[in-house]
């Protein structure tokens, strides 16, 4: 994740090219500190709906059962299987399609959660939101274990 960056760990650059926006701001944590979210919101946009958000919990709230149910009930696909349990979804929003992929540690005990919506047009966001967890991941979890 090359310079400059956002939340202590995005790129900016990755965000504009994910996103579509060239005004952006981003929010959460702070450089230096334990990454826990990055949440972007178009720059004068909607203070409620955020066009990515990157949220690292551990522990997570969820179990492996319930992100299973998660991952039928929005007819997930499978992360690919170097980067361990986890899966991408696309839902219908108000705004247009969401996708997102969650990725987790074995037991469930951590979770990275990545939602893009609805993200800049003609971009495969399902290839974008994996390749955020293929960069992400082993970073957070080495770093909380």
């Amino acid at each position: 994740m090359a310079g400059p960056q956002e939340c202590g760990l995005i790129s900016r650059q990755v965000i504009a090219r994910i996103t579509g926006l060239d005004e952006f701001r981003a929010t959460g944590s702070r450089p230096g500190e334990p990454f826990d979210r990055c949440i972007v919101r178009k720059e004068g946009g909607d203070a409620i709906g955020a066009a990515l958000s990157i949220t690292f919990d551990n522990p997570s709230a969820l179990t492996v059962e319930e992100l299973e149910g998660t991952k039928q009930h929005d007819r997930g696909q499978d992360l690919p299987a170097d980067l361990g349990p986890g899966f991408t979804a696309q839902i219908e929003g108000e705004d247009g399609m969401k996708t997102y992929a969650y990725a987790w540690t074995p037991d469930a005990s951590r979770r990275l959660s990545i939602w893009i919506a609805p993200g800049a047009p003609g971009r495969d966001h399902r290839a974008d939101a994996i390749e955020l967890v293929r960069q992400l991941k082993p970073i957070l979890f080495a770093q909380s274990k």
